[in-house]
């Protein structure tokens, strides 16, 4: 396939009297003066045919294609049933008598000046199929939304690894051909919607055609029929129909008695943050079966080797986030990669800091579900609609709220999704299309002894975890000064780093306050570090201001059967009740609240170790052990399905 890049011109000569031209205009919803103008203009134009397909016209439209269908060089066909641009083309193009036969959309975003060329370049014999672009040169589509430049950029990728052809925009409503073209691919034709431009681009590629894609003017009409949450769905589904007709079945999959062989996207150390912490976790708790193997596939770090061998499974650091590029290196994998299954592990922000790359990797469950067949279990750790509305920033526009929505509901369409709070299941139940969720809890991690939590003699109160603006460490370090006034040993210890969308915000914090008497800053805490830091706190507060998630903190407390005092928000709640243990709770960013609830703990010594002792008994009651079980159950009956 050839790729040129033309510049568009606002002239045009009369059509070469060697071909006769015929063209289709698929009609749902316009206006009837914006039909009459638009035939008016190409038989104007030279050209031989137009076929106007109308579907459900009202009356004002079918007196207009009444009075149309008396010129002789207008062919009208109607249909009372909506039979989708596809369908209409369908009709069209199969009663288009001329040599150079196509098509435009009838909203007149494309002037006929460049549906000319296209003819022309047919005519010209440079190639056998001419399509117009949007996106080769220019900034055609400056004026749409955000949600619909985004899309874009992703539908083009998808619809490349599918055809295998190098376009740059394959659903532009502008297209030129060879009748013998569409005499060749009208009976493989299928897609009676949207999908129907992707799908003859990749039929005559498929039959080996010749194609020049030509840059094109372009009007924004504003007003596009396309919905991004009901019609993205349907057109990856439209990618895997078009997808499985043209390659053939996909490879079986393993039988019920083999072994399934499971790619695990997470997050894993040495990177920090983005759940690689539970990634590991849950990696070790795999590693540990006979019935599962699994290879971690992780984001690349200068630190570590681009392939690692754990005990008992593999890691791959093979991606990258905030990258196109990256992204494109992780889905090559997972189509190369032979395996089974795939389990996404992730939340809202895992793939990017920037909204384009969180996009886009959040529409990889449904993309490899419905496009490649292959099994996908994605575990999501939050959702939008649990971040309380005073902690959500002020630029978080409209449009930014309906592209997470629709990315989430993107990652709800793999083949079955875990969430870790009944709560979610609820919010996914309520408001997204997502037929298979389950409720699969956190699981502690293998720190838990199931002895007797020892609370040291010195008071250490600790905050613990990846440091940010979403944790409230200003409310705990003036809570503390009053402890200290109190209980003059008493220490602070704040151990974490700066977490990875907020670079610095540690040392911002260290410069800050790590002056005052008793309060230490430790940095990162590294897995041979961690018992220590644990074992000599007799409390860890939780100051978050909002928990789209359940808190990995408050299952490392239970691990190691800590005391927790929480601000009371409406996440840590639900992590408490739902995955077992207790803890305090104080008035999120009240200072005074949150002394008096460590000042009575330090006083009353039987309830806090009673608080420590109920982690404790908890964290033995459902581990991280018992998570994996539970996903290998899910993963085996989609890869057996």
């Amino acid at each position: 396939m050839s790729l040129h890049t033309t510049h568009s011109s606002t002239q045009f000569e009369t059509p070469s009297d060697h071909f006769t031209r015929s063209v289709v205009i698929p009609v749902y919803a316009e206006s009837p003066a914006t039909v009459v103008s638009l035939v008016d203009d190409l038989h104007d134009a030279g050209w031989h045919q137009v076929v106007v397909c109308a579907d459900t016209p009202d009356e004002a439209m079918r007196a207009t294609l009444d009075s149309l269908e008396t010129d002789s060089g207008t062919s009208i066909s109607v249909s009372d049933a909506r039979r989708g641009k596809g369908g209409a083309l369908i009709d069209g193009l199969n009663v288009a008598s001329g040599d150079i036969v196509g098509y435009v959309d009838a909203d007149r975003a494309i002037p006929v000046a460049e549906l000319n060329r296209l003819y022309e370049a047919v005519e010209s014999g440079s190639a056998a199929v001419a399509v117009g672009s949007r996106d080769i040169e220019g900034d055609c589509r400056a004026t749409q939304t955000a949600i619909r430049q985004c899309l874009a950029v992703g539908y083009r990728s998808l619809a490349r690894r599918v055809t295998n052809a190098p376009l740059e925009d394959f659903q532009c409503g502008a297209k030129a051909f060879r009748s013998e073209v569409w005499d060749r691919v009208t009976d493989q034709m299928s897609e009676t919607g949207f999908a129907f431009d992707t799908e003859l681009v990749a039929r005559v590629h498929h039959n080996g055609y010749e194609v020049e894609e030509l840059s094109i003017d372009w009007d924004d009409p504003g007003d596009s029929s396309v919905s991004p949450t009901r019609d993205v769905p349907d057109m990856l589904r439209s990618l895997y129909r078009i997808r499985k007709s043209i390659r053939g079945p996909s490879v079986p999959r393993s039988s019920d008695g083999d072994t399934p062989s499971v790619a695990l996207v997470t997050s894993h150390p040495p990177t920090r943050g983005h759940l690689a912490e539970y990634g590991e976790e849950l990696a070790r708790a795999y590693g540990r079966r006979d019935d599962i193997d699994v290879t971690v596939l992780a984001q690349r770090s200068d630190s570590a080797p681009p392939v690692e061998f754990r005990r008992g499974y593999e890691v791959r650091r093979v991606w990258d986030r905030d990258s196109f590029d990256g992204a494109r290196a992780l889905l090559d994998e997972l189509l190369a990669g032979d395996y089974d299954a795939v389990q996404f592990n992730i939340h809202m922000t895992y793939f990017g800091d920037e909204n384009v790359h969180r996009f886009l990797g959040l529409v990889l469950p449904a993309l490899l579900t419905n496009v490649y067949d292959i099994p996908v279990l994605t575990t999501m750790h939050d959702l939008m609609e649990v971040v309380e509305e005073d902690a959500v920033d002020e630029d978080f526009s409209f449009v930014q709220q309906a592209g997470a929505r629709l990315a989430t509901q993107l990652a709800f369409m793999g083949d079955a999704s875990t969430v870790t709070s009944e709560e979610y299941k609820e919010i996914v139940d309520q408001r997204y299309y997502a037929s298979n969720v389950h409720h699969v809890p956190h699981g502690t991690f293998a720190y838990a002894d199931g002895g007797l939590p020892h609370i040291p003699d010195q008071f250490r109160v600790m905050v613990f975890g990846h440091l940010s603006p979403t944790k409230d460490v200003e409310t705990v370090v003036e809570a503390f000064a009053q402890v200290r006034s109190a209980v003059p040993d008493a220490e602070l210890v704040i151990a974490g780093g700066s977490h990875p969308g907020f670079p610095n915000h540690r040392e911002m914090l260290e410069a800050k306050y790590g002056d005052r008497p008793g309060v230490e800053f430790t940095g990162y805490v590294e897995d041979d570090e961690m018992d220590a830091t644990w074992q000599n706190a007799s409390v860890v507060v939780m100051p978050y201001k909002t928990c789209t998630g359940v808190s990995g903190v408050f299952q490392l407390a239970k691990s190691y059967g800590t005391a927790v005092v929480s601000a009371d928000v409406e996440g840590m709640q639900t992590s408490t009740v739902e995955t077992g243990g207790d803890a305090a709770f104080y008035a999120g960013g009240d200072a005074d609240s949150l002394a008096n609830e460590l000042l009575a703990l330090e006083s009353d010594r039987e309830r806090l170790q009673r608080l420590a002792h109920e982690n404790s008994e908890a964290a033995s009651s459902y581990t991280i052990s018992d998570t994996a079980a539970r996903m290998v159950s899910l993963l085996r009956e989609q890869v057996t399905a």
